[in-house]
C-alpha cells in the first residue's frame, strides 16, 4: 500500500460532562506515531468540539481509514458530543452504525475511546471490519496510553490485532485494571490473516517492480504463443 493511511481524531469534551484529557490523547498519538519507521506512511487529522453535524462533513473531507474518537460515553451506551448549547448530545447508536455502514468503503477502523462503548463497537463491527470499545469506566491515564501504545505499533508496521494486543500488553506492564474493559470486535468476513494497514518497505519496491515486469513478459509471451498456434490450427 502505497497511499497514506488518513487517521481522523474527533474529541468532545462537552462542558457539561467532566474534564478529561482530550487534547493530551490527541498529542498522544501524533507523538507515538512519530517513533516508528513508518512514520510518514500516516496523516493524522485532529477535530475537538466535534458536533453531531460535522461527523458526515468531516468523513467525506478527509476519507480516513481510521476513525478515533475520544470523548465520554454514557450509560445507556451511546457517544456523546458537543451540543449547539455546549451541553453533551448523545448519538442513537443505530444511526451511528448506519453513518460508517455507509462510509465503509475506506474506513476500516473505528476506535472508540471512552466509556460504555462495547455495545456501540459491537453494532459497528457489523458493517466496518474492525472495531474498538470499552465495556466500563476507563480513566484519562488509561485511554491515554492505550491510543499512545496502538499507534505506535501501527507505525512500526503492526496489523490492527497485533497493534491491540500491543496496546494491552504496554497497559498490563503499568498494572492498569481498567484495561481489561477494552475489547477488540472484528467483522465476520476479515481473515486472520488480514494485516491491515498493511505498509509496503521501500526496500522492497525494487524487487516488487522487477517481479512484475518479468510476470508482464511472461504473460506477453503465452498471449503470442496462444495466437500463433491458434493460427495453426485455423490455417
Amino acid at each position: 500500500m502505497t497511499e497514506k493511511i488518513r487517521i481522523l481524531v474527533l474529541s468532545s469534551n462537552p462542558w457539561s460532562t467532566g474534564r478529561i484529557l482530550v487534547a493530551e490523547e490527541a498529542r498522544e498519538i501524533s507523538d507515538r506515531i512519530q517513533e516508528g519507521p513508518y512514520r510518514n506512511k500516516f496523516e493524522v487529522h485532529n477535530h475537538g468540539a466535534v458536533r453531531p453535524k460535522d461527523l458526515q462533513r468531516l468523513l467525506l473531507t478527509y476519507e480516513p481509514q481510521i476513525v478515533h474518537f475520544s470523548g465520554h460515553g454514557s450509560k445507556g451506551q451511546r457517544i456523546l458530543l458537543n451540543g449547539t448549547d455546549g451541553r453533551a448530545q448523545a448519538l442513537d447508536q443505530q444511526g451511528l452504525k448506519e453513518v460508517f455502514a455507509f462510509y465503509n468503503k475506506h474506513v476500516r477502523l473505528v476506535l472508540l475511546n471512552a466509556c460504555f462503548t462495547k455495545t456501540q463497537a459491537r453494532l459497528i463491527s457489523d458493517v466496518v471490519d474492525y472495531s474498538i470499545g470499552t465495556a466500563r469506566p476507563i480513566g484519562d491515564k488509561v485511554s491515554v496510553a492505550f491510543a499512545g501504545a496502538f499507534y505506535r505499533a501501527l507505525a512500526f508496521g503492526k496489523s490492527i490485532r497485533d497493534a491491540f494486543r500491543s496496546a494491552k500488553v504496554e497497559l498490563d506492564l503499568t498494572s492498569m485494571d481498567q484495561s481489561r474493559g477494552i475489547e477488540l470486535f472484528v467483522r465476520n468476513k476479515i481473515n486472520k490473516r488480514d494485516r491491515f494497514p498493511q505498509i509496503v518497505n521501500e526496500r522492497h519496491l525494487p524487487a516488487i517492480s522487477a517481479s512484475l515486469v518479468k510476470a508482464n513478459a511472461i504473460l506477453e509471451v503465452t498471449t503470442i504463443k496462444t495466437i500463433q498456434q491458434t493460427i495453426l490450427v485455423r490455417g
